[in-house]
C-alpha cells in the first residue's frame, strides 16, 4: 500500500518544482525517497506562505497547525484543522493538490525510521514557524514587508537556510563517508548554500512579487537608494534600481561563494550528491549571468530564465568536472568574474 504513496510523492515532485525534481532523481536510491518528502512538506508550507487568496492571519493559523502535525500528541486535531482550511486556498495548480493530499506524504514520511523523522520534523518545523512569523499576504491594505537587511537574512535563513541544515543531515544520515567532524564543517556553510538559491529567487521574481502586493526588499535597501516599492519601476530611476540589483546580486555572489565551499567538502565518492548540489548552484549561476547581461529585464514582468540549453550544458559540465575539486572551483570562478559587479565581496556575519 506504501508504493502509492511513494509512486504520488515522486510523480508529483517534477509537478511542483522544475528546478529541484530532476536533481533529486539523482540521488542515491536511499536518499532519493527521504529526500523527496522532506522537500514536499517544505514545499507545502512555502505554499500556505505564498497563497495570494487567504489573509495573513489564516496563513498564521494554517502554518501553526502545520507545524503540530509533527506533534504526536496533537497531530489528529491539527490536521483535521489544517484540512478543513485548505478549501480556502483555491485549486489553482499543484501545488495546491499537493497541499490537499499531506496526508499521503505524512504517511510516508511516517515510514522512515524514528532519527529521520526527527531530523526531517525538527527542520520542516523550524521553517514553517518562520514563514508565520514572514507571512504576507496582498488581501491586507498595509503590507507587513521586511525592513533591514537583517530581516532579508533571517527571512532567508528560515525559508532556504533550514534546507541546507536539513540536507546535511540527510546526506549525513545515508553516508558514513560523512564524518560527525565533516558534517560540523557543512554545517558552518549549510545555510549559506540555502540563502545564496533563495537570493538569487528573490532577484528574479521581485517584479512579480511586488506586482502581486509582495515584496523580499527591505526598506533599508530601497531608502539607500532613494526608491520605493511603486518608483522602481520609474524610467528614469533606472540607473538606482540597478545600483540596488547589482548590490543584491553582489550578496548573492558572497552566498554562492560558501555553497561552492560546501560542494567541495563532499567526498568525491559520493558522486551523485556532489551532483544535486553542484546543479542548482551553477543554474543560479548562470540565472544571474543572464540578469547581468540585461539587469533592467528584472523590472519586466515575466521571470529571467536561463534557456534549456544553459541548463544542459551545465549538467554534462558537472559530469565531466564531478570529481575535481579544481574543476568545479576553476568553472565557478570563470562564470563569477563574467557575473561580478564590482572588485571587492562583501563579508557576510
Amino acid at each position: 500500500m506504501l508504493e502509492i504513496e511513494r509512486n504520488y510523492c515522486k510523480n508529483i515532485l517534477p509537478r511542483v518544482s522544475r528546478t529541484f525534481a530532476p536533481t533529486i532523481r539523482m540521488l542515491p536510491g536511499r536518499l532519493e525517497t527521504p529526500v523527496t518528502a522532506a522537500y514536499l512538506l517544505c514545499r507545502i508550507a512555502d505554499t500556505i506562505e505564498d497563497n495570494q487568496f487567504i489573509s495573513v492571519e489564516l496563513k498564521k493559523e494554517m502554518l501553526g497547525w502545520f507545524v503540530h502535525i509533527f506533534d504526536p500528541l496533537r497531530r489528529d486535531e491539527a490536521l483535521t484543522l489544517f484540512l478543513e482550511h485548505t478549501k480556502y486556498l483555491g485549486f489553482h495548480d499543484a501545488d495546491d493538490e499537493l497541499t490537499y493530499n499531506l496526508p499521503t506524504v505524512i504517511r510516508v514520511f511516517d515510514s522512515f525510521s524514528e532519527p529521520l523523522r526527527y531530523q526531517i520534523s525538527r527542520w520542516v518545523v523550524e521553517m514553517s514557524r518562520g514563514m508565520q512569523k514572514y507571512a504576507q499576504s496582498s488581501r491586507r491594505l498595509k503590507f507587513s514587508f521586511l525592513q533591514n537587511m537583517q530581516e532579508l537574512d533571517e527571512y532567508m535563513y528560515y525559508v532556504a537556510g533550514t534546507v541546507g541544515y536539513l540536507l546535511t543531515e540527510l546526506f549525513s544520515h545515508y553516508s558514513i563517508k560523512i564524518t560527525p567532524l565533516l558534517k560540523k564543517r557543512l554545517e558552518l556553510l549549510a545555510g549559506s548554500f540555502g540563502k545564496g538559491l533563495q537570493l538569487v529567487n528573490i532577484i528574479r521574481d521581485m517584479s512579480g512579487d511586488l506586482r502581486r502586493g509582495q515584496s523580499y526588499i527591505p526598506d533599508e535597501l530601497l531608502f539607500k537608494y532613494k526608491l520605493t516599492r511603486q518608483s522602481v519601476f520609474d524610467g528614469h530611476n533606472q540607473s538606482l534600481a540597478i545600483q540596488m540589483f547589482e548590490e543584491l546580486i553582489e550578496r548573492a555572489l558572497a552566498y554562492l561563494d560558501k555553497a561552492v565551499d560546501y560542494i567541495l567538502l563532499i567526498p568525491k565518492n559520493e558522486g551523485r550528491i556532489r551532483l544535486f548540489c553542484i546543479l542548482p548552484v551553477f543554474w543560479a549561476m548562470r540565472t544571474l549571468q543572464k540578469i547581468r547581461e540585461n539587469t533592467l529585464a528584472l523590472l519586466n514582468p515575466e521571470k529571467v530564465k536561463i534557456p534549456r540549453s544553459v541548463i544542459r550544458r551545465e549538467y554534462y559540465m558537472a559530469l565531466l568536472n564531478l570529481n575535481s575539486n579544481r574543476l568545479i572551483r576553476y568553472r565557478y570562478e570563470k562564470i563569477r568574474a563574467a557575473i561580478a559587479v564590482g572588485g571587492l565581496r562583501p563579508a557576510l556575519a
